[in-house]
């Protein structure tokens, strides 16, 4: 109750899901139309620039064909409101096979695992000219508003970056800038040698080089600050940290201020320079915020029980409430099991253009204590009770 007169003070609202049966009955529509008008919403969901065309792409049968993206691939979607089946999966994998390059999008409102699993089969063993994208579709509403369309992104080509746009190659010709190679005729020579210049006398013997005044190194992080004290693969990307060091370091500051006046009582962590923290650990592993090799920063939890099996059983646990989750939440989470990892992760991703401009550090700082402490507030007793007793059967063999 003080929680919801809260929310009323505040003028906020809840975010509720809706079922998709029970808002338009039996009769499910296609939403190609929709589609068509919110390509830029597709595009922004996928990380994909997408130029709009609207057109029936004859094969065998007929799909739909958004537009086109940066490379020339058509952008080609299947979008039949019903849970995820065999038959669509044929029909979808018929289609592509007749196309020498696309992005295939499947929108469906669920699907299961062993959709999601032939959809990475798919993107694994086909080559860089087509790429697979599975998206659930959701409505969503606050208060007595319209209902929203909302797009989740649980398959998708491996090792894509949103930021990055995808920018590859077809048939092995980079599309990437890169140096320009040069006929023979164009590369340029060198000058014939000037005159000798008349005698000069010596010049005076060098000084001494000074000794290059390096950096002063930043300080160093407290390996008790961080949980683990070494990062787990996959706690933040390898080639993240594109912020500067300071940067960074007076962003997780005011995060951490953030938490702390959200939650009374949260014991802020010792935390140095690097492009990542984690804190508040369990069982479970912890809790994560870092900044992305593609400029974003992620905030979430980090799932690692130190065992894979565990750990898997824990997201698929939480995964099979998602909905519920998200409400509790706020807001849509990415859900990246991470089949080929050891960990798990339950984030959110926010762009950050330039952190040094104080407006945005602030701005990017309270979103990522936001969607910590709403983390907290709605899964953190659960996430704690449900590794100890997953790790118990697992330990114990079951």
């Amino acid at each position: 109750m003080a929680a919801r007169m809260e929310m009323e003070r505040l003028g906020l609202g809840r975010l509720e899901r809706l079922d998709l049966r029970s808002f338009w009955g039996e009769q499910l529509p296609d939403l190609t139309p929709w589609f068509v008008q919110n390509v830029d919403l597709l595009g922004q969901t996928l990380g994909i620039d997408i130029t709009p065309m609207q057109r029936d792409l004859q094969v065998d049968g007929s799909f739909n064909v958004l537009g086109t993206d940066a490379l020339g691939r058509p952008i080609v979607i299947e979008n039949r409101l019903e849970e995820a089946d065999h038959n669509q999966l044929g029909e979808l994998i018929m289609h592509a096979s007749t196309l020498e390059s696309a992005v295939i999008v499947w929108v469906s409102p669920r699907f299961d695992l062993e959709s999601r699993r032939t959809l990475e089969w798919l993107n694994d063993r086909t080559d860089s000219k087509v790429d697979f994208f599975g998206v659930e579709l959701g409505l969503v509403r606050i208060g007595r508003s319209l209902p929203a369309p909302v797009l989740d992104v649980v398959v998708q080509p491996r090792n894509w970056r949103k930021a990055s746009r995808r920018q590859g190659s077809l048939g092995g010709v980079s599309t990437s800038p890169g140096p320009v190679p040069m006929s023979p005729a164009s590369v340029p020579t060198a000058p014939p040698p000037s005159p000798p210049e008349p005698a000069q006398a010596p010049p005076p013997p060098p000084s001494p080089p000074e000794p290059a005044q390096a950096p002063p190194p930043p300080p160093p992080a407290a390996a008790t600050g961080h949980i683990p004290a070494v990062p787990p693969p996959l706690a933040s990307e390898k080639d993240g940290g594109l912020q500067p060091a300071e940067l960074r370091h007076s962003f997780f500051q005011a995060m951490f201020e953030s938490v702390a006046r959200r939650r009374p009582g949260f014991r802020v962590p010792k935390f140095g320079y690097e492009n990542w923290v984690g804190f508040a650990a369990g069982p479970f592993g912890f809790y994560d915020v870092a900044f992305t090799a593609n400029g974003a920063v992620r905030a979430g939890v980090y799932l690692d029980m130190q065992d894979r099996t565990a750990t898997k059983r824990l997201f698929d646990d939480l995964f099979s409430e998602r909905l519920a989750i998200e409400t509790g939440v706020g807001r849509i989470l990415s859900w990246e099991r991470l089949d080929d990892r050891r960990a798990s992760r339950i984030v959110d991703y926010r762009e950050v253009r330039d952190l040094a401009n104080i407006d945005e550090q602030c701005s990017a700082a309270e979103w990522a204590a936001e969607t910590v402490v709403a983390l907290m507030d709605a899964l953190d007793g659960r996430l704690r009770s449900t590794a100890q007793i997953l790790l118990s059967r697992v330990q114990g063999g079951v």
